[in-house]
């Protein structure tokens, strides 16, 4: 919850974001690790009969590699637990449908509500619009008369 708290998840919609943007980089992860294990594994021989015929030019040391993949996995794991607490901070995932509707129904108010008063203001805004145009009029109707 402290990484919430750091990157200002204010709305829900922000959240939404952000969990969006963390399951891209927990998808970015899973590839680069994939490549990482597929470029950079040593060959082990897994049975007596089959032998080892050709090394990996590019591969790491065993003590890198098993170094390299902790660190993958500790990441992986990390962004996990990313993506666990903003799914939680979510609206709704601990709140009833009951809970969830009264929420719908206060929002849907304040929206009216917003509505409302954006549409007075839009009418201020065009009798303004209208006073200024008539006395723009005027003066140019005025000017010429001097």
């Amino acid at each position: 919850m402290d990484e919430l708290s750091a990157t200002g998840a204010g709305t829900h919609v922000d959240r939404v974001t952000q969990l969006q943007d963390s399951a891209d980089e927990q998808c970015k992860m899973l590839f680069s690790s994939l490549h990482y294990l597929h470029k950079k594994a040593g060959m082990v021989q897994v049975s007596p009969e089959i032998p080892i015929t050709q090394q990996n030019e590019g591969a790491d040391s065993a003590s890198e590699f098993s170094l390299r993949t902790k660190e993958i996995a500790t990441d992986i794991c990390r962004q996990a637990k990313k993506i666990d607490a903003l799914i939680e901070s979510l609206p709704g995932v601990a709140v009833s449908e009951n809970e969830q509707m009264r929420e719908f129904d206060k929002l849907n108010q304040e929206n009216e509500v917003a509505t409302q008063e954006l549409h007075e203001a839009d009418q201020r805004a065009r009798a303004l619009l209208d006073c200024l145009s008539k006395a723009m009029r005027d003066i140019a109707d005025n000017s010429g008369k001097a």
